[in-house]
Order: structure tokens, then sequence, then C-alpha cells
């Protein structure tokens, strides 16, 4: 008695947009792991997406096209969406609703850096073609936009301009450190640990300590101590 061989399934062809979703995802994970947008080829894309370089010309015309799909323009539209999700917190008059915004600000903007940390460090430098215009075309306008909808969220709250017109870069500069701690510490502290810190720091005037935790000067316990010893 002859056994038959039941038949391999026939694999599933893939819809023209899901392969080429395929390739992108492809293309970034060699980009990330080579760190150098010039030294990746089609050939290392097509090995991690487990395809034919042919194909991949099917749907992209080059690797710099490649490069640009599949970095340069989702770390735009990423940035675009975190810029519109903090124009659109809410702001109130009260002090308490200010902390809260500052909090929601941080905890955005930090949460939004550590996804695309390493999208953002493969476009500014993996590649110096699309560095410096996608900085001046895409980075800049974005953190000009971060000062004035934090200058307008500010002045709902107070009346007044932001004191400073480096505040968009300083803030983008402290949330971009904390969502480096978020991607490479090994034990990072929450991110709404960080936002409530960062918040605290934000709406409380500089020098003055929390009030819950009070601390006589040792320049005040040593005039008492002097002034006792020479009684």
């Amino acid at each position: 008695m002859v056994t038959r061989v039941p038949a391999r399934p026939r694999a599933q062809r893939l819809r023209a947009e899901d392969r080429r979703e395929l390739i992108l995802a492809a293309a970034r994970r060699a980009f990330s792991r080579n760190g150098d947008a010039r030294a990746t080829t089609i050939k290392q894309i097509a090995e991690e997406a487990r395809i034919s370089e042919g194909i991949i010309y099917r749907h992209f015309e080059s690797k710099d096209e490649l490069f640009v799909e599949a970095t340069v323009k989702p770390l735009t539209e990423a940035l675009r969406q975190g810029i519109d999700k903090i124009r659109r917190l809410d702001v109130s008059l009260s002090g308490v609703d200010r902390h809260e915004l500052a909090m929601a600000y941080y905890g955005e903007m930090v949460q939004r850096l550590a996804d695309l940390i390493p999208l953002l460090g493969l476009v500014l430098f993996g590649d110096p073609v699309h560095a410096v215009p996608f900085y001046r075309d895409v980075l800049t306008p974005a953190l000009e936009d971060l000062r004035l909808t934090w200058n307008d969220a500010y002045r709902r709250l107070t009346g007044e301009d932001f004191p400073s017109e480096v505040g968009a870069m300083a803030n983008f500069g402290i949330a971009l450190i904390f969502a480096l701690d978020q991607r490479l510490a090994p034990n990072p502290k929450p991110v709404a640990d960080v936002a409530r810190e960062l918040a605290d720091m934000e709406t409380r005037p500089f020098g003055r300590r929390p009030s819950s935790s009070p601390r006589r000067s040792t320049r005040s316990t040593r005039t008492t101590v002097r002034k006792e010893v020479d009684d």
C-alpha cells in the first residue's frame, strides 16, 4: 500500500501594500543594525525581508527612496502627530491645572521621543544627505511649533508670554535625555514619575524647596549656635 504524502499548502500571496510594508520594516531593521544608510545594501534588506532584490525594485526605485520611505517620512509624521497631541492638551487657569498641563506635556514628549529615538538617530546621523534637510525643514519647524504651542498655553495660564524663546529647545533637550534613559538604562524611572518631577521644576520658583521637606539653612543654625556660645 502506497502512503500518500499530503501536498504542502501553497504560500499565501501578499498584497502589494502588505509586501511594501514588509520591505519597509525590513529596511528599518537593516538600517538600524548598520547605523549607516550608505553601508546598508539592498541585498541586506532583501535578506532581512526574505525576498529577492528584484521584488524590492518592483516597489522602490532606489535605496535612497527606500531610506526616505522607511525612516524620514514616518519620523516626520510621528513628530507632527506628537505636536498635534500636545496642542490638544486641556488648559485652565488654576495652578493645579498648570502643573497637570506640564506633567502631560513632559509625559507625552518623553514617551514620544523614546519611541522615535531609533529613527531620529538614523535620519540625523545615518545619512548626511538627508540629515541637514530634515533638521532644517522638519525638526526646526517642529521645535518652533512646540515653542508657540507651549507659549500659548503659558499665556492662557499666566497672562504673559513664556520668559524665554529657547524654552522649546530646552524642553526638547530635557525630554530627549530622559527618552534616551527610557531606551538604554537598565532600570529607567517610570515616565509618569519623570514627568511629575519635571513639572515640579517647571511650576515651582527656582531655588524654592518643596514644602513637604523643610530644611533649616546651615548658616541660620551656625548663627544660633554662635549666639548661644557667646551668651
